[in-house]
C-alpha cells in the first residue's frame, strides 16, 4: 500500500508542476502581449507627433511665404512711392528752372535791346549763307585746291598717291583718331585730303567727308573756331551736290550738327572773367541748338516708328550738352536719357559711346548737387572706357577730370555745412574765416580728388599737349591744391 501512495504524490506535484508551468507562461504570454500593446501605442504615438510636426512645419512655411510675399509686396509699394516722390521732385524742380529760365530769358532780351547794334547784328549767324558767304568759301575753295596744286608740285608721294593710298590714310587717321592722337590724326587726313584733291577735286562728297573728319579733330584738339571753319566748308560742299540722294541729306546733316557741336565747344572755351560772356554764351548755345534740331529732323523723317537710330541719339545728347551748359539740368538730364535709351539698344552697355552719355548725365546730377547720383554714373562711364581705351587715353582722362570737380563740389558742400555750425561759436568763428580755403578741402574726399585730378593733368599734358584748354584747366586746378596744401 506505501508504493501506491508515493505515485500519487509524485502524480500530485507533476500536476502541480504542470499547472505552475501553464500559469508561468500564461503570465508571460500576457506580458509579452502588454508590452506590444506599449509598443504599438507609442508608435502610435510617434507617428502622431510626426503628422502634427509635419503639419506644423507646412504651416510655418505657408506663414513664412505669406510674411515674405507681404514684405516684396510693401517693398515694391516703398520703391514705388520712392519713384513717385523722386519723378515728383525732379518734375518740381524741372518746373522750377523752366520759370528761373524764362525770367533770365525776360532780363536777357531787356539788356538785348539796350545794348544791341547794327555791328551785333551784322553778325548774328544767318541759317542759310548769302551770295556773299557762298563767294567767300568758293575762294577758300579755290585757294584749297591751289595749294594741294602747289603741294603736289613739291611733294612727289602726292602726286603718286591713289585714290586707294587716299583710304588708306583716312583709315590710319580714324585709327589715330581712336586712340587719342589728335593731332597725328589731322596731318594724317591732310594729307589724304590733299590727295583726294588731286584726284576728284574740291566739289566732291569724298572731299566733304575729309573735311569734316579734320573738323572733329580740330573739336578733339580745341580748337573751335578752326573746326567751325572745316564743317562750314563741309557743308558748303554737301548743300552744292545733287539733291535726292538720302546719303547726301544724312552727311548734310551730320555736317550741321557738327557745326553746332563747333558752337558748343565755343561757348564752353569762353574767357569767364570777360565782362559779357554770359551773353555771348548764350548766343553760341542758341546756334549749337539751332543747328541740332535741324541735323535731328533729317535725321528723323528715315526713322519708321520706335526704331532706335544712332544719329537721333546723338542729336539729343548734344542738345543735352548745350542745356547743361546753360545750368538747365533736368531738361539736359532728359535729353541725356532719351539719348542713353536709344544708344543701348543699338550698341549694348559696354560701348564708350554709351558711357560718355552716361558721364553727361553724371554732369547734369553734379550740376544739380546730386552727388550721390553723379559719382554712379561717373564710376560707370570710368569702368567702361578705361577697359575700352586704357587708363591714359584722353577720354578716359576727361572722365577722371570730372570726378575730380565732383569731388571738389562735394567738399565744398560739406565744408559750407561745417562752417555754418562754426559760425556761431567763438573763437571758431575768426578761425573759420581765416582758413576759409582750407576747410572747404578737408575730409576724406581730399584725397580722392588729388588722386583723379593728377591723374587727367599727366594724361592731358602727354595726350593733347600743354596749350591745349584741357591742359590748361588742369594746370590752374593743380596749382590752386597746391597753394592750398601749402596753407
Amino acid at each position: 500500500g506505501g508504493g501506491y501512495q508515493d505515485e500519487d504524490q509524485m502524480t500530485d506535484r507533476a500536476v502541480e508542476y504542470y499547472m505552475m508551468q501553464q500559469q508561468q507562461q500564461q503570465q508571460k504570454y500576457q506580458e509579452d502581449m502588454m508590452e506590444r500593446a506599449q509598443e504599438e501605442e507609442m508608435l502610435r504615438r510617434q507617428q502622431a507627433a510626426y503628422l502634427q510636426q509635419q503639419q506644423q512645419q507646412q504651416a510655418y512655411n505657408m506663414q513664412q511665404q505669406a510674411a515674405a510675399m507681404q514684405q516684396a509686396q510693401a517693398e515694391e509699394l516703398m520703391e514705388q512711392r520712392r519713384q513717385a516722390m523722386y519723378e515728383q521732385e525732379m518734375e518740381e524742380e524741372y518746373y522750377r528752372q523752366q520759370q528761373a529760365y524764362a525770367q533770365q530769358q525776360a532780363y536777357a532780351q531787356a539788356a538785348a535791346m539796350q545794348e544791341a547794334s547794327a555791328e551785333i547784328k551784322a553778325q548774328q549767324y544767318v541759317h542759310t549763307p548769302t551770295r556773299d558767304e557762298r563767294e567767300a568759301y568758293q575762294v577758300q575753295f579755290d585757294q584749297g585746291q591751289e595749294e594741294a596744286r602747289r603741294k603736289r608740285g613739291t611733294d612727289p608721294d602726292a602726286s603718286s598717291n591713289t585714290l586707294d593710298d587716299a583710304t588708306t590714310l583716312a583709315e590710319k587717321g580714324t585709327m589715330l583718331m581712336s586712340k587719342g592722337n589728335y593731332a597725328s590724326a589731322l596731318v594724317t587726313y591732310d594729307r589724304c585730303l590733299s590727295v583726294q584733291l588731286g584726284h576728284l577735286g574740291d566739289m566732291h562728297p569724298i572731299v566733304a567727308h575729309t573735311v569734316d573728319l579734320m573738323g572733329v579733330a580740330l573739336l578733339r584738339i580745341g580748337s573751335a573756331r578752326e573746326a567751325q571753319e572745316a564743317f562750314q566748308k563741309a557743308l558748303y560742299i554737301y548743300q552744292h551736290l545733287p539733291q535726292g540722294d538720302g546719303q547726301n541729306a544724312a552727311d548734310t546733316a551730320l555736317a550741321v550738327m557738327h557745326v553746332g557741336q563747333a558752337f558748343e565747344l565755343e561757348a564752353e572755351n569762353l574767357d569767364k572773367s570777360v565782362k559779357g560772356w554770359e551773353k555771348q554764351m548764350e548766343d553760341l548755345t542758341e546756334r549749337a541748338y539751332d543747328m541740332y534740331e535741324r541735323a535731328l529732323d533729317v535725321f528723323q523723317s528715315r526713322v519708321e516708328g520706335d526704331e532706335p537710330d544712332l544719329d537721333v541719339a546723338n542729336c539729343y545728347h548734344a542738345m543735352g550738352n548745350t542745356h547743361n551748359i546753360r545750368g538747365e539740368y533736368m531738361e539736359a538730364l532728359r535729353k541725356f536719357k532719351m539719348a542713353l535709351q536709344q544708344k543701348v539698344r543699338i550698341l549694348g552697355e559696354e560701348d564708350p559711346s554709351v558711357a560718355w552719355t552716361k558721364n553727361n548725365i553724371g554732369n547734369a546730377f553734379k550740376g544739380m548737387f546730386k552727388l550721390d547720383e553723379a559719382f554712379k554714373w561717373y564710376h560707370e562711364c570710368l569702368e567702361t572706357v578705361t577697359k575700352f581705351f586704357g587708363p591714359d587715353h584722353p577720354e578716359v582722362a576727361h572722365v577722371h577730370w570730372n570726378l575730380a570737380l565732383a569731388y571738389h563740389t562735394k567738399g565744398e558742400v560739406e565744408a559750407l555745412k561745417r562752417r555754418q555750425n562754426w559760425h556761431s561759436r567763438w573763437p571758431f568763428r575768426w578761425f573759420a574765416g581765416i582758413t576759409k580755403r582750407r576747410l572747404a578741402h578737408e575730409g576724406d574726399d581730399f584725397e580722392k580728388m588729388d588722386e583723379h585730378l593728377h591723374h587727367a593733368f599727366h594724361v592731358f599734358v602727354k595726350r593733347l599737349g600743354e596749350d591745349h584748354v584741357s591742359t590748361h584747366r588742369a594746370t590752374e586746378a593743380v596749382m590752386a591744391m597746391r597753394e592750398l596744401v601749402r596753407d
